[in-house]
């Protein structure tokens, strides 16, 4: 594993700006080949398969975020329903999506659907996220806004445990993320060598 060594003190900003910076030195070809290799690895995880219901964010090729195309692919031949997030006044919600849906750049330029309708997330078996950096102990740094963490939040409030995955490449991986109170762990990560379970 090629995985450089963060000082644990680092604070959440610091470690966001060294993750973007990571990421995008990440050649081209080489963010191709990994969004395969981590597509594969998803459309065959045991929660994958046996889900019906998937949340999956649409990624923003600006931030070079794991490109979700290639598993919204993959799942879409199996017949899976597909939720997606929606911001409205600051609030992640579900929205129903099919591939090949129309989009619009939303309130922090994440794609959304031109038009949609908002989904029961009670049906939710699985949410696969975004982050910037993970750790060995399973918590994620997002962009800073908390919307995820909420949202998780929310359905666990709710009595709606989906399986938690984040998706990252590898080089994101750093020993101990900073965390507050409010953060939400994951169930595993998913990077273009495999998955990392933390329950």
């Amino acid at each position: 594993m090629n995985r450089e060594s963060v000082e644990i003190a680092i604070d959440k900003a610091t470690l966001r700006k060294l993750m973007v910076s990571r990421r995008r030195s990440l050649a081209t070809e080489l963010r191709t080949s990994m969004n395969s290799a981590i597509a594969r690895h998803v459309i065959g995880l045991p929660e994958v398969v046996n889900a019906r219901h998937l949340h999956i964010y649409l990624s923003i090729p600006a931030f070079v975020e794991v490109d979700t195309a290639p598993i919204i692919n993959g799942l879409a031949v199996m017949d899976k329903k597909f939720l997606v997030p929606v911001i409205q006044k600051d609030v992640l919600v579900s929205a129903l999506f099919r591939k090949g849906d129309a989009v619009v750049p939303g309130e922090f330029g994440q794609p959304e659907p031109a038009e949609y309708v908002i989904a029961d997330e009670s049906h939710i078996d699985v949410v696969l996220l975004p982050l910037l950096a993970f750790d060995e102990r399973g918590y994620r740094l997002g962009y800073g806004k908390g919307l995820y963490d909420r949202f998780l939040r929310r359905l666990s409030e709710d009595g709606v445990n989906p399986y938690r995955i984040g998706l990252s490449f590898l080089q994101q991986m750093v020993e101990k993320v900073p965390i507050d109170h409010w953060d939400e762990p994951l169930d595993a990560v998913v990077h273009q060598e495999g998955i990392i379970r933390y329950t």
